[in-house]
């Protein structure tokens, strides 16, 4: 076996295993794993993603769906028409061949749900994947719950830059970034042995109940997975259509991040494997016929580039909208409901304009795009619009609404909203749509500072503690600042940035745009309020509410009473 092989994968017996260039293929019996586990590993840049087979003699997704595509044409009953198909030992890799080349009906792909496992992947792919998402479910793997985030490894520097620089050179660059995942554990270890018998002892928390034990845990790990670093690596289950699952590789192929290019290629081959490594390992993939238009997506890049251009060389945007930069402080968390009378195209254009220059104040930015003169914003929408059709859509954070919360806070509680995958969101990170991470874009990203859980900035009784965790912090940042200068100094503008957003910790402040409606905001109001969530989220969730309740008396309704409590005993331990 490889040596990049796991010792927990060398404990279980492999069924079969067969490396096909940079990639290694490997397999598990249904008696081994339940299901058949088909693996696929990159061995230049360590990511695994599996998929499981049910049946290894039929395209099983692909047949479910082009059954139900036949019930347009066909008359009779479900089990009728699956009858027919096998009396006429239908060929589902044909009859999908037909329909999306003879009828034009990608919409099949849809019918076929498809599931891929992760391992070995840094958070903000599972941050990416969740955003781009739409006709999903999945799930990735919790700092709550898993104790591997504790000794969590960072993603290696040699994904992010490129192959010119000398191997001594990425040896010594790759021994100072790694170093910050170091100091990231030691970090969390501390604060976590600190605040474990800090909140303890506040909470008169009886450490003979399992149930109270328990909840001390996950409340001391809400806090601490704020030294966890956005580049550690962590694991995700995700689930969606075919038809999506094209639509998300092809994003990722164009993405500024070289390393999604590669997920995105190791991804396609799982679901659509060439008919020799079927052979080879005895798969059946689901439905490779449907993984179709999987092209780079380059149409969103394109247009902020000429929009990126327009905008400095026709207009006032960069004089008129002071663009936030410096070294990073301690802040807030808190949630604006955008005023109604920016409209969803407002919202829409403010958007691309954030993932050019993420340090803009954005209400001098949202006034600054209202106000522009029709004639302008005509120029605009035909930039953002160009090339785009009902082949080629729009990206996902273009699901703008006249209902938007910006929440203010910071990537560990945004990794948590983000699972409301039912609201148009959108996060000024260019992880799949924008430029290259240039050196003013990493500054800008940086300025936007860190915070800390609300138990520590809210209970006076902390204040020796709140103090030691903003200390720990802020040395982190001063640290990071001087590594981003040094490299800096060695490369000027030759390389992209990118890596840095690795070294973000879980307090770095982000905020995410969410576009909702009325059924949505009563349901995230009141799932996120409840007191079995992190403290910091469900003040978040209660601020939203209060906003959104008192926006439209005919909202007033979906109004909460109770506000979360950090000091409260009894909310401390519900895990409700």
């Amino acid at each position: 076996m490889a040596q990049t092989q796991s010792a927990k994968e060398a404990a279980l017996a492999t069924e079969c295993e067969y490396v096909s260039g940079s990639f290694r293929w490997f397999t598990y019996a249904p008696d081994v794993t339940g299901l058949r586990l088909i693996c696929l590993e990159d061995l230049e840049t360590g990511t695994v993603v599996t998929t499981t087979v049910a049946n290894p003699e039929q395209r099983t997704a692909a047949h479910k769906a082009w059954a139900g595509a036949r019930q347009s044409r066909a008359a009779g009953m479900p089990w009728d028409i699956l009858s027919e198909m096998g009396q006429k030992g239908v060929d589902p890799d044909q009859k999908i061949e037909e329909t999306f080349r003879g009828y034009g009906h990608a919409s099949v792909g849809d019918m076929a749900r498809l599931a891929v496992d992760m391992g070995k992947v840094p958070m903000h792919l599972c941050l990416a994947l969740f955003n781009e998402g739409t006709l999903n479910s999945g799930q990735e793997k919790s700092t709550r719950y898993q104790p591997r985030f504790g000794k969590a490894v960072l993603h290696q520097l040699h994904n992010y830059l490129p192959s010119t620089i000398p191997a001594a050179e990425l040896e010594a660059l790759e021994t100072e970034y790694q170093a910050f995942g170091a100091l990231s554990l030691s970090l969390f270890a501390r604060q976590r042995a600190s605040l474990q018998q800090a909140f303890a002892e506040y909470y008169q928390a009886d450490l003979t109940d399992p149930a109270q034990k328990s909840a001390l845990t996950s409340r001391v790990l809400d806090c601490v997975r704020y030294f966890l670093l956005f580049g550690q690596w962590s694991g995700m289950s995700f689930e969606t259509s075919a038809r999506d699952w094209s639509r998300i590789i092809g994003e990722l192929k164009a993405s500024p991040l070289a390393y999604y290019h590669r997920v995105a290629a190791q991804i396609e081959k799982l679901l659509s494997p060439t008919p020799e490594e079927e052979k080879i390992l005895s798969y059946k993939a689901e439905a490779p016929g449907l993984v179709r238009h999987t092209r780079p997506q380059t149409i969103v890049n394109m247009n902020l580039q000429a929009l990126h251009q327009y905008l400095s060389e026709k207009t006032d945007l960069l004089q008129a909208v002071t663009i936030r930069r410096g070294a990073p402080a301690c802040v807030a968390q808190r949630v604006r409901l955008l005023d109604a009378h920016y409209t969803p195209g407002d919202r829409l254009l403010a958007e691309y304009i954030l993932l050019l220059w993420p340090g803009m104040e954005r209400v001098p930015l949202l006034d600054w795009v209202h106000r522009q003169e029709d004639d302008t914003k005509r120029v605009l929408s035909a930039l953002i619009f160009a090339d785009h059709s009902n082949y080629s859509e729009l990206p996902a954070f273009a699901r703008t609404t006249s209902m938007t919360l910006s929440i203010e806070s910071f990537l560990g509680e945004l990794r948590d909203f983000n699972r409301h995958r039912a609201w148009g969101r959108f996060i000024p990170f260019p992880l799949v749509f924008g430029e290259r991470i240039s050196q003013d874009t990493m500054e800008q990203l940086l300025a936007r500072g860190f915070g800390l859980p609300l138990y520590l900035s809210e209970i006076p009784a902390f204040a020796s503690y709140k103090a030691a965790f903003e200390q720990d912090l802020t040395e982190y940042y001063q640290k990071l600042q001087a590594f981003f200068a040094s490299v800096v100094a060695r490369y000027g503008d030759t390389i992209d940035y990118v890596f840095l957003l690795n070294l973000l910790p879980l307090a770095h402040q982000v905020d995410l745009w969410m576009h909702g409606d009325p059924k949505q905001a009563l349901y995230l109001t009141k799932q996120r309020v409840r007191p079995g969530g992190h403290i910091n989220y469900r003040a978040l969730a209660y601020q939203a509410n209060q906003l959104l309740a008192a926006s439209d008396p005919y909202l007033a309704a979906i109004q909460l009473t109770e506000q979360p409590d950090p000091a409260s005993r009894a909310e401390f331990f519900d895990r409700s």
